[in-house]
């Protein structure tokens, strides 16, 4: 009786390069999310004036930072 041995489904260069890519995608959009939330919090910050609003705009710029730090990491690590 044959013996047969599982078939590892990420063993194809072909679906790998999928996975890369398709992650490198997703976080392309995360950062142009981030990129639209530091605008919208700069409206945001210009319409309503408030103590918080330059924590805010530090925030939202630091998770820009982040978002765009992903993409770099990622892509060493791909």
């Amino acid at each position: 009786m044959p013996t047969t041995t599982p078939v590892n489904f990420f063993e194809s260069e072909a679906i790998l390069l999928f996975v890369k890519i398709a992650v490198l995608i997703i976080l392309a959009f995360y950062a142009i999310f981030a990129l639209m939330v530091v605008r919208q919090v700069d409206l945001m910050s210009k319409t309503l004036v408030t103590k918080v609003s330059p924590v805010l705009k530090a925030f939202s710029i630091v998770h820009v930072g982040v978002a765009i730090g992903l993409i770099v990491l990622a892509w060493g690590i791909l």
